[in-house]
Formats: C-alpha cells, structure tokens, sequence
C-alpha cells in the first residue's frame, strides 16, 4: 500500500531529475560550444595592441564611474577639455574605445572596452612577437552586477528577474547574464593567471571604499603621469552629485542609481539556479567565493600598513 501511494511522487521526481539532468546537459553542451566559437574567432582585442593601457571592465562594474574619474584626472593634467557627459557614448575623448580617432594625439593613449579575450591572447610566443598593452581588469560581485544590469533594462523588456537569472548558455538575448559572467571571469582570470606583471585586477568594491588609492594603484599600471592634485581631482569629479549633472541629454538610458537603491532580488530559487551555473562552469572566483573554496585566480591580498605605536 505504501508503495502504490508514493510509486507516482517517485515516478514525478525521477521524471523531474531526468528532465533536470538532460536540461544540465544540453547547457552544459551548448555553452562549452559558443566559448570555443566565440574564444577561437572574437579577435578583436588582437588589434589593438598600440595602447600605454587598456582598461577592461565587466559589464555594469563602474565603467562609466572609473572612466569618468580617469579622463577627468588626465584632463587636470594636461590642461585639456574634459568630457562634458559620463554616457559611454559620450566621454571618449580621453579614453575611449579602441577603434575611436584621438583627440589629443600628444597624451597617453588609452582604450576602455568589455570584450573577453580569446585564447590566442594566451600564448606566449605571440606575446614575444608583439607585446600587448598592460592591462587593467575591473571586477564586481556578479550578483550585484546582474542586479544592476536588470534594473537598467527592466523598462525595455518584460522579462522576469528569475528568467534572467537563468540566463542563455549561447550568449543571445541578455547582454550581462550569468553565462556572459563567467566566459568573462574564466578568460582573464586564465589571463591574469599566467600574466600577473601585465594584468592587474582591481575589484568594483574596493574602488568603491577608496577610489582615490585604486584609481593612482590603475594610473601607477599604466605607466600614467598623474600627481596627487590630478588624481584628486578625478574623485571629486567622480561623485555621485557631480555626474547626475553630467547626464547626456541626447542618450536615453536610465541615469546613475541612487545609493541604497536595492533594485531586483534573487529568491531562493534563483540563488540555486545561479549556483548550479557557477558550481558546473566557473574556473576563476577573483576572490569572491562563489562556490565555497577558492577557485582558479585570487585577487592577491594586499598587506595590512602596520599601526604606529602610540607616542
């Protein structure tokens, strides 16, 4: 009697792991495909090697913020116009994505751009024929990253935060999923890995903390010529009061969001969905923890300054 009365909720569980598991697979199938697609074929970063420095930011990591603060430094320092607007669009004049005209040929040349890179970035005989740009890659919390990603686009789409926590293994349809996150954090923590004097990673939070120590520590990489006075002033320029009046009339997105502002939240259920992408395909945590013990690439510790002895 037990078991006819339990035999269809077993038949429902063993029917829902079967589905689960084929569904696993085909991710699984379909995401390891278009990493070697787009890892083996996406050159583009190839072609910009001519560069004293080459930030490299995850999607909504503070690339507007830092790249605002790092054109508004070099601007103090060179006596040059700064950009009017911190919309990506509209704040290239200094540093600016790769393929765009300078506008000052006579100061440091310096590209900001997203893109993953391919694995040809790896070799070393490569690196010996043509030496790539230093590189600085800003990361953030993936979490709160998706978080702000969705609430920027929320407007656009009808799409539910837990439909977007799952997420598209072939990378189309969302422009900062889970997916995207890690081919992002595999690739450079591979990078940062076997390159550490060429690649310094910095974290979104701890700019956050102290963006005057990581903006000189991002300045310092690139070889930069930038005096306290100069970072200084990229700060100030950098606070949130200062760039809400900064917005580019003619660009319509969704202008910078208020502090506190929790936006989207991840139910139970979404926490296990991103887990079990992150425990299946992520090689390099940066630190952050995801999966328990630590994996692959760590953000060096930096050391404690000791305390002075009181006098």
């Amino acid at each position: 009697m037990a078991i006819q009365t339990f035999a269809p909720a077993l038949r429902g569980g063993m029917r829902a792991r079967t589905s689960t598991t084929a569904r696993n697979t085909i991710d699984d199938l379909t995401f390891a495909l278009h990493g070697l697609n787009r890892h083996s074929t996406n050159l583009a970063i190839m072609k910009y090697f001519d560069f004293q420095g080459y930030m490299i930011t995850g999607q909504h990591s503070g690339t507007h913020w830092i790249k605002w603060m790092l054109s508004h430094a070099l601007a103090h320092r060179y006596g040059v116009e700064p950009p009017r607007y911190f919309n990506n669009d509209s704040s290239n004049q200094l540093v600016g994505h790769p393929k765009h005209r300078r506008m000052y040929p006579q100061l440091p040349r310096l590209a900001s751009t997203h893109q993953i890179p391919p694995f040809a970035l790896d070799w070393s005989w490569l690196r010996a024929i043509r030496r790539p740009p230093p590189y600085v890659v800003i990361v953030r919390d993936l979490r709160q990253a998706m978080v702000s990603c969705y609430e920027k686009y929320r407007g656009d789409s009808d799409i539910p935060f837990s439909r977007f926590v799952a997420g598209a293994p072939r990378g189309h349809g969302y422009p900062c999923d889970a997916w995207w996150y890690v081919r992002f954090l595999n690739r450079w923590g591979e990078i940062a890995s076997r390159y550490p004097d060429q690649t310094l990673v910095l974290r979104y939070e701890d700019f956050r903390q102290e963006p005057l120590e990581n903006l000189g520590r991002l300045a310092r990489h690139f070889g930069l010529d930038l005096g306290a006075d100069d970072l200084a002033h990229g700060v100030a320029m950098g606070a949130k009061d200062v760039m809400a009046r900064c917005q580019d009339p003619e660009v319509h997105e969704k202008p910078l969001r208020a502090d506190g502002h929790q936006g989207a939240r991840f139910t139970a259920d979404d926490r296990r969905v991103l887990q079990r992408i992150l425990d299946r395909h992520l090689k390099h945590d940066f630190g952050y923890g995801y999966c328990g013990p630590p994996r692959g690439y760590q953000i060096p510790v930096r050391p404690t300054p000791p305390m002075r002895k009181a006098a």
